[in-house]
């Protein structure tokens, strides 16, 4: 299977993520997920461990404001988000006129976000022309390059990747680490993504979760046609050593940074205590060129 089709399989896994958003206070999170039914593919994925698949939506939504809070904090207003799936956010950020948000993806999934806005918008009786969308596979250079003529060379951009490097084989990773750091020679700017879950960390998860984790797993690599538990770093040093040897300097954003901003916690009466654990774990990677 080539990284065109493992891509368009993943919207099974975009319509997944998006059910989790709907329990949060992410903007456009719950239109989205009522837009594409996105419950169905949840409850297929998910399977008998649904109710404790949805108990760690903190965790899907501290990822998600982690990389929003770093996009703030630096004043970045040209925003790249590269297999952008089911994502809300360019329908959020582009409220603000002066950022200028390219959605990327392959043409399937591509079309169904670019739908789902252009709904939402129409019955907000809203336009967006500073959201843009662009058919890019990452692992092309010339495509990947291409997207961001809407960008200003002169300002910096942020390079968004949540959720896609798990779906992808270590070659391609060294692809589209290879593509990124290009892009970000020629801008300057940075590349954000929280999708470092190590084996190492998924096993602790795993012997905490006893609500079937590893038949999670399994129904994800079925859906995506991707050795998903394969495709993982070893542990954190190996995580390390990839982007060093891909060229990159990396800053460490723990996810714990955005417990206060966590609406999930009280919408699913979750106790703090219990995700602040949870939490303590994942993080977001910051990566300069």
């Amino acid at each position: 299977m080539n990284g065109q089709e493992g891509n368009e399989k993943i919207s099974h896994t975009a319509r997944y993520v998006a059910h989790i958003r709907s329990f949060t206070d992410i903007p456009y999170a719950k239109e989205i997920a009522e837009e594409s039914q996105a419950e169905r593919d949840f409850q297929a994925l998910a399977g008998a461990s649904a109710e404790s698949v949805i108990q760690l939506t903190p965790v899907w939504e501290a990822r998600y404001k982690a990389t929003d809070q770093i996009i703030a904090q630096r004043h970045i207003t040209q925003v790249l988000e590269i297999a952008t799936g089911l994502s809300p956010r360019g329908l959020a950020m582009t409220e603000n006129p002066d950022v200028v948000y390219v959605a990327t993806d392959l043409p399937q999934i591509l079309a169904q976000i670019k739908t789902l806005a252009e709904a939402i918008l129409t019955k907000l009786h809203a336009q967006r022309p500073n959201l843009y969308f662009r058919v890019v596979n990452a692992l092309d250079h010339d495509e990947l390059l291409s997207s961001v003529s809407p960008f200003q060379p002169s300002s910096p951009i942020a390079i968004i990747t949540e959720g896609l490097l798990s779906y992808l084989t270590r070659a391609e990773k060294e692809t589209l680490a290879a593509n990124i750091h290009d892009l970000l020679k020629q801008y300057d700017g940075i590349w954000i993504t929280p999708d470092v879950i190590t084996k190492q960390w998924l096993k602790r998860l795993a012997q905490d979760d006893k609500s079937y984790a590893q038949q999670r797993i399994v129904n994800v690599s079925s859906a995506t046609g991707s050795d998903f538990e394969n495709n993982l770093f070893v542990d954190e040093d190996d995580l390390q050593q990839f982007f060093i040897k891909a060229g990159f300097k990396i800053e460490e954003y723990p996810h714990t940074c955005v417990i206060d901003k966590l609406s999930s916690i009280d919408i699913l009466n979750l106790n703090r205590e219990t995700v602040l654990e949870v939490l303590r774990m994942p993080k977001t990677l910051i990566l300069t060129a």
